[in-house]
């Protein structure tokens, strides 16, 4: 049994493996973004000039323009890719403690490319539905939104409460705690779309 089927079983069981595996995933993703968020909110304010800001965003926003060649690439490959960006995303949370501006930086310069990875993922997650379970589509954009919902509620609540006892520095811990489990359960899975899943 995988680590979120009780806590969603209803919910969950509807759905085809790979879908199953899609909302796992992002409840635990939205769990570390709501972890995390506050503190980049904060960095990004203290270090970073405006326009330096949002060259960022526009960067971050012409990325997904990138789907049109992404989305050609197979979940096998998108998936792999993405896991190796969430980990180096992780491993510069720890700059944090030696330099913050570099750590900022880098963060937010792995963010384009992930956001460039990811979307299209989502893009080739949902024409699976699409060509496949084409009336679980409907349902599955809700419990995806409710799901997305639930774990950045759970995370900026721990933000909150692991900031305001530890601080700053002790709520990059607790991200790069969270996320190395979470690394972890993606390697795992490393191979989870290699072969016959991804015709599930």
């Amino acid at each position: 049994m995988n680590p979120l089927t009780a806590l969603s079983s209803k919910k969950l069981k509807v759905f085809d493996t790979i879908t199953r595996f899609r909302l796992i995933n992002a409840f635990l993703v939205s769990i570390g973004v709501g972890l995390l968020s506050p503190v980049l909110v904060i960095l990004k304010g203290t270090l970073l000039s405006a326009w330096v800001i949002s060259m960022f965003g526009i960067i971050n926003t012409l990325s997904v323009k990138t789907n049109l060649y992404f989305s050609k690439k197979s979940l096998n490959y998108l998936y792999k890719t993405g896991v190796i960006l969430h980990i180096f995303f992780v491993l510069t949370a720890l700059l944090y403690f030696w330099n913050p501006f570099i750590m900022i930086l880098i963060d937010s310069s792995l963010v384009i490319a992930e956001i460039a990875i990811f979307s299209s993922y989502g893009i080739v997650l949902n024409n699976h539905i699409t060509n496949n379970y084409p009336d679980s589509m409907n349902d599955f954009q809700i419990v995806r939104n409710s799901t997305w919902a639930d774990g950045t509620l759970i995370g900026l609540a721990l933000s909150a409460g692991i900031t305001t006892l530890f601080g700053l520095g002790g709520m990059v811990i607790a991200f790069v705690i969270f996320n190395s489990v979470f690394s972890g359960w993606m390697l795992y899975n490393w191979n989870f779309f290699n072969t016959d899943t991804e015709k599930a």
